[in-house]
Order: structure tokens, then sequence, then C-alpha cells
């Protein structure tokens, strides 16, 4: 049997998830505001020593050898709503790539 807690959030995601699935695809921006995420993400995973500034430093190198990337293009065909707006919520790089895998 389900908690009340866990049932609450249960309808609460599926909600969510009907809402967002017909929404627009992320856009150019948001897809660099993922791209910075997940380095940071993955920067402070594998480096829990790294400065913040150092992190900030290596997550606006990343997003700028994005801008130049062919295949930043595809991500508003890739990338749904829904797995963008989860991608975004996820607390380490694992879950981001579990959001955006097929």
């Amino acid at each position: 049997m389900l908690s009340m807690r866990r049932a609450t959030r249960l309808v609460l995601a599926s909600s969510v998830v009907g809402v967002t699935a017909c929404a627009q695809p992320p856009t150019d921006a948001e897809c660099l505001d993922l791209v910075e995420r997940y380095t940071g993400k993955l920067l402070r995973a594998n480096n829990p020593e790294l400065s913040e500034a150092e992190v900030l430093r290596l997550q606006s190198e990343a997003r700028a050898r994005a801008e130049d990337d062919p295949t930043l293009a595809s991500c508003r065909e890739r990338v749904s709503r829904s797995d963008y707006e989860c991608a975004m919520h996820a607390p380490s790089p694992d879950e981001i790539e579990k959001c955006l895998l097929p």
C-alpha cells in the first residue's frame, strides 16, 4: 500500500508529465543551460575539491564549446520539455543522463 505522501507525489508527477509533454521543446538557451548544469554536476562529482571559481570557469568553457558544436542544433529535436525539466531537477550527473536517454 502506498503512503499518502508517496501517492501525492505520484499524482503530482503524473500531472506535471501530462502538462509538460505537450509543451514546447527547450530553447537553444535552455539547451546551453543544460550543458552548464551537467558540466557542473559532473565536475563536482568527479572532483569535490574544485573551487567554485574553477567550476564556473570550466562551465563557461563547456558552454562556449557547445555553442560551436553542431550537435547543439539537434538538442531541440532530441530533448523533450519533460526530459529537459527532469534533467534540470536531477541531483547528479547519472540522474541527468537517465533523464536524457531514450
